[in-house]
C-alpha cells in the first residue's frame, strides 16, 4: 500500500511549515487528490491517522478535496469530465484529448487552532506559500 509512503511525505511537508512547538495546534491538513492520481482517499486517511497516532500531531485530521478528471479536446476545445483518459471527444468525435486535471496530489493548507483556543471551531488557517505536490 503506497498510501503509507504518501502519508509520511505529507507529514514531512507539514513539519516543514509548522514548527514542532505548534504541532498540537494542527487541526486540518487539506489535500487535493485527483481521480486519476492512483491514490485511494480512504486508505490515505487511514495511513495518515496511523502515522500520527501517539505523536504530538495526533489531533490533526486529513481533509481531502477530490479533483475530477477533466480533459480538453485539442480539435474543438471542448472540456469533458472523464473517468478514463483515451476516450474520444463527445462534442466532435476527435481523439486528441489532453488531460488538464485529475492527476493532482497536493497539500493545499494546514489549519491551526488559535494559540489561546483548543477547539477546532476556533481555528485559523495557515496556508503554505504555495501548493505542495506530493509524490
Amino acid at each position: 500500500m503506497h498510501e503509507l509512503g504518501i502519508a509520511m511525505e505529507i507529514l514531512t511537508l507539514v513539519r516543514r511549515y509548522v514548527p514542532d512547538s505548534d504541532a498540537g495546534r494542527v487541526r486540518d491538513v487539506r489535500v487535493r487528490i485527483g481521480d486519476l492520481a492512483g491514490v485511494v482517499p480512504s486508505s490515505l486517511e487511514f495511513c495518515f491517522s496511523a502515522a500520527i497516532a501517539g505523536t504530538e500531531w495526533q489531533q490533526a485530521r486529513m481533509v481531502i478535496e477530490p479533483v475530477p478528471a477533466q480533459a480538453q479536446c485539442q480539435a474543438c476545445g471542448h472540456v469533458v469530465v472523464t473517468a478514463t483518459p483515451g476516450h474520444g471527444c463527445p462534442a466532435c468525435g476527435g481523439n486528441r484529448l489532453h488531460m488538464i486535471t485529475g492527476r493532482e496530489l497536493h497539500v493545499v493548507s494546514v489549519e491551526l487552532a488559535d494559540e489561546d483556543q483548543s477547539l477546532p471551531t476556533d481555528a485559523a488557517a495557515a496556508e503554505c506559500d504555495e501548493e505542495e505536490a506530493v509524490a
